[in-house]
Order: C-alpha cells, then sequence, then structure tokens
C-alpha cells in the first residue's frame, strides 16, 4: 500500500504546485482573511476557551446531546433520523425526495454522504445556491476551501461558464456575475421541491437550528421549498441556544474576521402564523415540512481511537487560511474535508489508504492550524498518531527503516557522516558557503544546485573544549542536535564562547545521539524510544541548573515528546523523563532569563531581521527573547519582517520528500526577508539556516545567514563563518 500510496500522493502535490492560478486565488483570499482575522480575535479573548468547553462536553456526552436534540426537535414538529453510515443516511434521503428539483446550501455532512451524486444518479436535478459551489457546478470543478469554495478559479473563467449557462456574454465583473448568479438562481428556488442544508450549530435544550452566511441564498434554501432537510453530523449539536450563538460568532471571528455573519438564521420547527378569526397557530409561508438528518458516520470510531479532539471542529475553514501546505497545493491537500483535519475525517471513516494518498505525510508541524483554530484542536498531533497507525500496519519503508536502525545505535551517526564525507564528492562540488549537488537526484530529495552543507569528518563533539569556569554562575549540559554536530559545528562552538564569557559552566555529552525527533514525526515509536531512552541516561547522569539547545526541534523531543513516549512506563522512568524535561531551556531564553549578560565589547553594524523557527514559537513559546538578543548588540539595527512566523519550509526530512514544496513555502519567506532590506538574517534553528541558505543562494540574494548566539558570539570578538 505505502509505495503506490505515496506516488498518488506526490502526483497530487506535483498537480497541486503546477496550478499557479488557484494559487492566487488563494492568497488573494488569503491577504483579505489573515488580518481580519487577527484584528478581530483580540477583540473576543475568551471566546476560543468557551467555545473548546462546549465542544468538549457535547463530545464527552454525545448519546445524551443526540437524545435531548431530538427530543427538543421533535416538540417542535421537525422529524429527525439518526443514521448510523452513509449507506443509511442516503437511504432516508432517496425515501424523502423521490424526484424533483433539489435546491442546496454548504454542507459538508452531504458532501460526506457524497449527496449530490446520489440524488443525480436518480435523476434528480441538484442546484448548489452557494456562490461559490455554483461556479464549481457549471465549470465541473471541485471545490478548494471550506468557506471560499471557487477561489482556484479566475474570473475570466467565472464570467466563461456563467455566461454559458445564461446564453448571453456577461461583463467580466464581480458585481455582473453576481448580478447574474441571483438571475440564475430565482426562478429555481422559486419552482423546487425541497431545499437542502448544513447547519452550523443545533442547540439541545431549544431544539434550534443555527445557520449563518453572508450571500443569503441559505435563507432562500431553508424558507421557499415546501421541504427542509437539514443534515448534520452529530458533532454540532450543543447543549443551549446560547452556546449555539457562541458557534456562529466564532465561525465569523475566526473564518473571515467578522464580528458576526451577515445572515444569521435560527430555524425552530415548521413554519406557522395565527389566525386572528380562529386564534389558533396554521401553516405559515415557510417550508411545510422540517427534516434533520443526524450523521453519526465514524464519529463514535473517532472517539474510541483517540480522536475525539477532531469532533470540536466548527468549519470556519481558519486552519487552512494558515496551513503553509494548503496555501502551495490547494485542495489536492485532503479528502472531502480539505486540509489536514480532512485527513483525520478520512482515516477515522475507516479509510487509512484514502489518508495515505491525500496527504498524510504531507504535514510539516509548523503548527500554524493549531494556532489559529477557535477551538485549538492539535491537527499535528493527531495526524502523528496516524502515522505511528501506518507505520504499524505497514512498516516504515526501506530508507527509513534503515536511517532511523543507524541513527538508534551507538556510534551509528558518526558511520554515517564518516561515508557522508568520504563519498560526498562524487556527488557534490564545493561553493562559498556549503557544496552543491553534481546533478539532480529527486528521489533522495537533491535536485541539480541545490545548496548543502559540507559534512564534517569530525563531530562538533569530538573537537569541543567547554572554557573550564571557576565559580561558575551557572551549570548546564549542552546537547548539540545532528546538523551542529557534523554540519554547523560553528554554532556550537559559539555557544560555548559566549557561555564562557559568562562565566556559565558546560557539560556536554562524550557519545552524540540523535534526539529522535525525526522518527517521532514519521510515526516511529521502536527506534525512537531506543535514542529517547539513551539521551534520557547520558543527560539525566549531570547535574545542572538547566539542560540548553541551540535546536527547537531537539528541545521539543526532550520536552514534549519524550514524555509523550514514555507515558505508561514504569513511573520512576516517566519521573525521571519529566525532570530532564523540566530542564530543557532554549539558549536565547536561558540568555536573557537566566543569567544576566556581561558588557558586550564589539559591535555589528548591520540591519537584521529574524525569523521565528515553527518549534521555537509555537511549541516553546519563545518569541520576545531572540529579539532582546539581537537588540542587544551593539551597532545593529533590528528590522521586523511580515510575518516572521510563517513557516520556512524546512521541516527537516520534509525538505528532502517534497523538496519542491519545500522550497515554493520558502519563497514567501524570502520575500518577506528581501523588503526588509536587511543585509542579516538571524534565526533560533540551524535546520532553518541551512533552508534559508538553499533559498538565498538560488534566488541570488546576499544576505548572510546566522544563528542569533553567532551573532552574539561575534560581539565578544569570535568570527564567525556562515
Amino acid at each position: 500500500m505505502g509505495s503506490r500510496s505515496d506516488k498518488i500522493q506526490k502526483n497530487k502535490v506535483a498537480l497541486g504546485l503546477q496550478n499557479t492560478d488557484s494559487r492566487k486565488g488563494r492568497f488573494r483570499a488569503f491577504d483579505a482573511i489573515r488580518p481580519a482575522m487577527k484584528k478581530m480575535v483580540k477583540n473576543y479573548p475568551y471566546l476560543s476557551n468557551e467555545l473548546r468547553q462546549i465542544k468538549q462536553h457535547c463530545i464527552d456526552n454525545l448519546e445524551e446531546m443526540i437524545s435531548k436534540a431530538t427530543l427538543s426537535l421533535e416538540r417542535k414538529g421537525c422529524h429527525v433520523y439518526v443514521a448510523e453510515t452513509t449507506e443509511q443516511a442516503q437511504a432516508h434521503l432517496l425515501s424523502l425526495i423521490p424526484q424533483g428539483v433539489v435546491v442546496k446550501s454548504k454542507t459538508n455532512a452531504g458532501k460526506e454522504i457524497n449527496l449530490t451524486h446520489v440524488l443525480e444518479e436518480r435523476d434528480i436535478q441538484v442546484i448548489e445556491t452557494d456562490l461559490g459551489d455554483r461556479i464549481n457546478q457549471l465549470a465541473h470543478s471541485e471545490a478548494s476551501h471550506s468557506l471560499a469554495p471557487a477561489i482556484h478559479i479566475p474570473i475570466e473563467k467565472v464570467t466563461e461558464v456563467f455566461s454559458k449557462e445564461m446564453g448571453t456574454q456577461l461583463e467580466c465583473s464581480h458585481e455582473a456575475l453576481v448580478v447574474a448568479a441571483r438571475k440564475g438562481l430565482r426562478d429555481y428556488l422559486i419552482n423546487a421541491d425541497v431545499g437542502i442544508s448544513g447547519a452550523n450549530a443545533i442547540a439541545a435544550d431549544t431544539g434550534s437550528v443555527f445557520v449563518t452566511e453572508n450571500e443569503g441564498n441559505i435563507r432562500a434554501v431553508t424558507m421557499m421549498p415546501k421541504i427542509h432537510i437539514v443534515i448534520a453530523g452529530v458533532e454540532k449539536i450543543v447543549p443551549t441556544l446560547e452556546d449555539a450563538l457562541k458557534v456562529v460568532r466564532s465561525a465569523a471571528v475566526y473564518g473571515v474576521g467578522q464580528d458576526i455573519g451577515t445572515y444569521v438564521s435560527v430555524i425552530s420547527g415548521t413554519s406557522t402564523c395565527c389566525d386572528p378569526e380562529l386564534d389558533e397557530l396554521i401553516h405559515g409561508q415557510g417550508p411545510q415540512e422540517v427534516h434533520i438528518l443526524f450523521l453519526k458516520h465514524g464519529r463514535q470510531e473517532a472517539i474510541d481511537k483517540g480522536f475525539a479532539e477532531s469532533l470540536y471542529c466548527i468549519n470556519c475553514g481558519s486552519c487552512l487560511n494558515f496551513c503553509p501546505i494548503y496555501a502551495e497545493i490547494g485542495e489536492k491537500y485532503g479528502y472531502k474535508y480539505l486540509g489536514g483535519r480532512g485527513l483525520v475525517f478520512t482515516a477515522f471513516h475507516g479509510d487509512l489508504q484514502k489518508t495515505v494518498e491525500s496527504g498524510l505525510s504531507l504535514c510539516i508541524g509548523c503548527q500554524k492550524c493549531k494556532n489559529s483554530c477557535p477551538v485549538q484542536m492539535n491537527t499535528p498531533e493527531m495526524l502523528k498518531n496516524l502515522r505511528q497507525e501506518q507505520v504499524q500496519q505497514e512498516g516504515l519503508g526501506w530508507k527509513k527503516e534503515r536511517m532511523l536502525a543507524l541513527l538508534s545505535k551507538p556510534k551509528g551517526l558518526p558511520r554515517l557522516t564518516k561515508v557522508a564525507s568520504t563519498f560526498g564528492g562524487t556527488l557534490l562540488k564545493k561553493s562559498k558557503i556549503g557544496v552543491k549537488t553534481r546533478f539532480s537526484l529527486p528521489s533522495l530529495g537533491l535536485p541539480g544546485e541545490r545548496l548543502l552543507p559540507a559534512v564534517q569528518k569530525k563531530s562538533f563533539l569530538e573537537n569541543a573544549k567547554p572554557k573550564p569556569i571557576e565559580n561558575p554562575v551557572k551549570t548546564v549540559a549542552f546537547f548539540p542536535g545532528c546538523v551542529v554536530n557534523y554540519t554547523e559545528p560553528s554554532v556550537g562552538e559559539a555557544l560555548l564562547h559566549v557561555l564562557g564569557e559568562n562565566k556559565v559552566a558546560v557539560k556536554l555529552a562524550k557519545e552524540d545521539l540523535c534526539c529522535g525527533i525525526p522518527g517521532i514525526v514519521s510515526g516511529d515509536k521502536n527506534y525512537s524510544r531506543q535514542m529517547a531512552l539513551r539521551n534520557i541516561e547520558i543527560y539525566s547522569q549531570f547535574d545542572t541548573d538547566a539542560l540548553v539547545f541551540v535546536c527547537p526541534s531537539c528541545a521539543v523531543a526532550f520536552k514534549e515528546e519524550y514524555p509523550k513516549l514514555f507515558a505508561k512506563d514504569d513511573p520512576k522512568l516517566l519521573q525521571k523523563v519529566i525532570k530532564l524535561a523540566q530542564k530543557v531551556k532554549d539558549i536565547n531564553q536561558f540568555l536573557i532569563e537566566d543569567i544576566e549578560l556581561v558588557t558586550i565589547p564589539g559591535s555589528i553594524p548591520e540591519k537584521i531581521t529574524y525569523h521565528d523557527p515553527c518549534h521555537l514559537v509555537r511549541s516553546l513559546g519563545i518569541t520576545q527573547q531572540p529579539r532582546q538578543l539581537i537588540q542587544t548588540l551593539p551597532g545593529a539595527k533590528f528590522e521586523e519582517m511580515v510575518d516572521a512566523d510563517a513557516c520556512c519550509g524546512f521541516g527537516g526530512s520534509f525538505s528532502i520528500d517534497y523538496y519542491d514544496l519545500s522550497r515554493r513555502i520558502n519563497e514567501g519567506k524570502l520575500t518577506s526577508i528581501e523588503n526588509t532590506g536587511a543585509t542579516i538574517l538571524a534565526t533560533s534553528c540551524p535546520g532553518c539556516m541551512l533552508h534559508f541558505r538553499d533559498g538565498i543562494t538560488q534566488k541570488n540574494m546576499k544576505q548572510q545567514v546566522f544563528h542569533t548566539i553567532q551573532l552574539l558570539s561575534q560581539t565578544y570578538g569570535r568570527r564567525n563563518k556562515e
């Protein structure tokens, strides 16, 4: 399954990268939505936590919520059906819609059960009324965003398909196209037999269905036809009317940066009015029947497998708006439900192979989705767990298996680097700041002219000589990590220099071992545990004030991943793991918070900008400390770049497996760097440094790239090599 699925996935990535029109459309939408969302979220500081609590309570008590909502809806005259499977849902809908015309608004649950296809197979005409969905329907295209499904289609193409539909050549303008769409839909809305909608939320206490929109089409769909059918996953149920309104508000705030949607409809039963002569309620002008179809398909399985958090999602699309992978390949990432969360949904519906084919290995782990999610859903963690399931079923694949087996053995890393340094000349040629590939080897992530770091014959640990310190102000252990150990030793040397100047004693291990993060993110537990156990044994022996890192990914491995790996092990071992995790400090954090820097004698008369590594800013929460260090450098002028915390596209092995995608992500960052006018790019991750150097070289830019500790070391008198 693996190799075939991987091939399908890589083909999808290639197709996504080729579709430049779609990319332009996405970024036009992002340019409007992202700043509006960030600004609006600040106005509702408690909304996210409140919403998460509401959703968690509902999913923890799902059966009770379904029963309560069913009773309330039936009291209001609604017909309720709970479908356990897709097949049950399809059969029930066909029993309600024997023939005729159906007008349909956006419904993710409807997409999940292949609603349109099922109805059209029975010669039932389905008309999409959401403007984006209608464009896709006429253009025979797939939705590319949960809220803006046609952002990938240029206006010229929209004009073409609408002109064909209307039988006349339309003006190529947004105003003209909206007028044409409204005219085109009017007759369908008036004459339709059935209207189908989704639901943003359903209040269990009052039996009220909430739908929100900006176009007004959903309101027409739910009012004008004689029959209104609501299709909703059971996770849409919330306890109260007030809770439902919070969902609606969150969808607007986080989805499009509005305080509330333009239209919010609350449907509580069938349409009625009061006859003044009879003093009784009779049928009003709305639908005569309201049917609620609750879909359970795979939801309980998700809960049972530990993916309950995925059901907190309110489908606002905020995760897509900030995901670097979705930004570049759009609808090619995900299946039915787009993006990483869509992959989780696909998996708990029992189709792990489809999950693999649709992008399981694509998540770069930047955590932008979690950071922008109104329910703080940890999609990267769920995807990592799915990768573990995939590895259990089909293994790692021979390349990763051999690599991790070698990394997990004592002296395995030195053996690997010795081979690389000995035979690297066959594949590589020297450049001013590293080496370049002589010819293209795409399967190894080595296209022609890719800039790579030169592998050192001796590791940093073999050459390192910490300065002896009498009466140190602090004592730390230092974990250099693979990149520093074998390709960027100057970063480790800079750390020893700066700490020595500040009378901090440094203890080093005699054995160099990988932190295990490559295996952890790949879904491996076996080799990762072996590496982790050895590191825990080595660094727990040191009596120190802190364990410092120059690589955020390594720090995250010790601080967050090791406790997860051994959570169910012997309590004594877990206690040791937690104790070590509590000592973890990024070097920027340590220098700013734990000691008082001695006077800095030198100067760097340069303009410097700074890139936030993903693991540092979103996992470790470190943003200001690196900037404070840069601003202490005499002579330096700090210039903040736009979206400094956006992912650079490196992602470790990600940049090998998907180099073209990795480089495309990097291009946006390079533009931001160039716009600052900075001559130096500072960052706090050796991996990011490697990726930026390659990108800067490919674009013939002139910026030098340094770790913040290298810049500080330079002002203390040590000359750094880029």
